[in-house]
C-alpha cells in the first residue's frame, strides 16, 4: 500500500515532468517566404532606410521611416520622414504626405521608432538628440520636445520596449560599436541603464571613424528569452544586410559579439540577410521581418531596391 504522502509526491512528480517547456526553449527566426514590395515611396524619395511599423486606431498599418531625393552619405538631407499607409501588410502601401517638414524640430530625421500607450502614439527619433512626437490617430503628431538630450553627436536608431506596464527599455546605437539602453516609467523622462550589447573584432565594425556599426536594434520576447536582432555593417557592400540575433533573459544584458572569436559573451542565434530590420507580430499572431536601406546597396534575394521589403518568418526550435 502507497502511503498518502508518498502517493502525493509521486503525483507531484508526475505533473512536474508532464509539464510544457515551451516556455524555457530556444528558438531563432527564419524566413518562412518570399519577400514582396510594402513601400515604395515616389514623392518623398527614393528608398526607404530606419523606419517603424505601427496600427492607427481602425487597424490600418502605417509606415514612417528614413529617405530623401538621391543619396544622402551624411544624412543632412535627411530632414523629414516618409509615410505609408495600407489595410493590410500582404498588400503595397499607399504613399501620404511627408511628416515633419516644416514643424518646429527641423533637424535631420533618422530611424522613427513609434510605440502606442493606450491611447496615445509615441514616436521618438534621432540623430543626436532623441526628439518625442505624440498623436492619436497616427496622423497627426505634436512636437513633445528633446527626450534624451545629444549623447553622441550620432546617436540613433532608437527602438521602445515595453517591459512590464508602465515599464519601458528604450535601446539606441551609442559610440563604440554598442547599444546603450535607457529606462522610462512614463515615456517622458530616460535614465541611462548601460550598455546593452557590444560589437568587437572580428565581427565587421568601422574602428577607425566613430559612426558605430551596431544599428537598427529590436527586441522581442519569445518565450522565456530576448531577442535582439542588430545590423552589423561597416557599410561594406558583404555586410550591409547582416542583420545578426542574439538572445537572453537579461533585456538588459546582450553580452558582446565578436563573431565567434574571442572574447564574445553574446548568445548568437541567427543572421538574417536584411538591413534595418523590424519584426512585426499582426493580431492574428503572425510573424514578418522587413529590409530597407539606400538604392545603390545590396538587397536580399528578390528585393527591388529602393523599397521597402517584407517577408513572413517563423519562430523554429533552435540551437
Amino acid at each position: 500500500m502507497i502511503r498518502p504522502r508518498i502517493r502525493f509526491l509521486l503525483l507531484f512528480f508526475s505533473l512536474w515532468v508532464c509539464l510544457p517547456v515551451s516556455a524555457q526553449e530556444k528558438f531563432q527566426p527564419a524566413l518562412a517566404g518570399p519577400w514582396h514590395t510594402l513601400f515604395a515611396p515616389k514623392n518623398s524619395g527614393d528608398y526607404i532606410n530606419d523606419h517603424t511599423l505601427f496600427q492607427d486606431p481602425q487597424g490600418n498599418w502605417h509606415l514612417i521611416g528614413i529617405t530623401s531625393p538621391g543619396l544622402s552619405w551624411t544624412g543632412l538631407d535627411e530632414r523629414y520622414f516618409a509615410h505609408g499607409i495600407s489595410p493590410s501588410l500582404d498588400q503595397e502601401m499607399t504613399e501620404l504626405d511627408p511628416l515633419f517638414k516644416g514643424t518646429p524640430d527641423r533637424r535631420r530625421k533618422w530611424a522613427p521608432h513609434v510605440i502606442k500607450d493606450q491611447d496615445v502614439y509615441h514616436l521618438f527619433a534621432g540623430p543626436g538628440s532623441i526628439r518625442h512626437f505624440t498623436s492619436r490617430n497616427g496622423l497627426d503628431w505634436n512636437y513633445e520636445g528633446v527626450a534624451i538630450a545629444k549623447p553622441w553627436w550620432n546617436f540613433r536608431d532608437t527602438m521602445v520596449l515595453e517591459l512590464s506596464p508602465g515599464h519601458w527599455l528604450m535601446y539606441a546605437t551609442d559610440q563604440g560599436d554598442r547599444l546603450s539602453v535607457y529606462e522610462s516609467d512614463d515615456l517622458f523622462t530616460w535614465r541611462r541603464h548601460g550598455t546593452a550589447f557590444r560589437a568587437v573584432r572580428p565581427a565587421p565594425i568601422w574602428g577607425w571613424i566613430p559612426i558605430s556599426a551596431t544599428e537598427s536594434p529590436f527586441v522581442v520576447k519569445v518565450g522565456d528569452y530576448y531577442y535582439l536582432s542588430v545590423c552589423l555593417t561597416n557599410y561594406g557592400r558583404k555586410t550591409y544586410t547582416n542583420t545578426v540575433i542574439v538572445r537572453s533573459k537579461d533585456p538588459f544584458d546582450f553580452g558582446t559579439y565578436a563573431a565567434g572569436g574571442p572574447g564574445e559573451t553574446a548568445e548568437y542565434v541567427t543572421t538574417l540577410p536584411a538591413h534595418c530590420a523590424e519584426f512585426i507580430q499582426d493580431r492574428q499572431g503572425n510573424w514578418y521581418i522587413t529590409s530597407g536601406g539606400w538604392k545603390n546597396y545590396p538587397t536580399p534575394a528578390g528585393v527591388k531596391p529602393g523599397t521597402l521589403a517584407i517577408a513572413p518568418i517563423k519562430w523554429e526550435a533552435g540551437p
